[in-house]
């Protein structure tokens, strides 16, 4: 069940962003996402936050205003369209979706690109130095019943 973020989800949320950061970006030292723990931690309200609970928080997505500050899902849940249900759960919310992806997690830019996002910059991270692409996706929330759309 995706549901809205609560206060209790924080640790496991965190849980997630920090165990997900370290196995998608190996390029990146891992002391980088422990030194910068906290900030985040502190930053997570101001997202607005769902989650994917299935006897507890298993993925979860970020966003600020349309853009995705974070999707991370469980390393035994993945592969099991808690991704996409959390990507689907964004598009019924805004018309438009961007996100930053690292160049070399490849896996993520598939995955985006599976959900109908283009690549449409690049760019260097300033904190890292690490090539990232910046990828939006246009979402069409006309309905077609017969020859009326909603």
């Amino acid at each position: 069940m995706i549901r809205e973020y609560q206060t209790k989800d924080l640790d496991s949320v965190m849980s997630l962003w920090l165990s997900g950061n370290q196995q998608a970006h190996h390029f990146i030292d891992p002391q980088f996402y422990q030194n910068n723990y906290e900030f985040v931690k502190m930053l997570m309200p101001a997202s607005t936050i769902f989650v994917q609970d299935i006897d507890g928080v298993r993925g979860f997505i970020g966003l600020m205003d349309n853009y995705i500050s974070g999707l991370f899902v469980d390393e035994h849940y993945r592969h099991q369209n808690i991704g996409k249900a959390l990507i689907a759960k964004a598009k019924q919310l805004h018309n438009e979706l961007t996100v930053i992806v690292y160049k070399q997690n490849s896996s993520a830019i598939a995955f985006f690109q599976s959900q109908g996002f283009e690549v449409i910059g690049e760019s260097i991270n300033e904190e890292t130095l690490e090539p990232e692409v910046t990828m939006s996706c246009v979402v069409n929330h006309t309905v077609k019943i017969g020859k009326c759309a909603l």
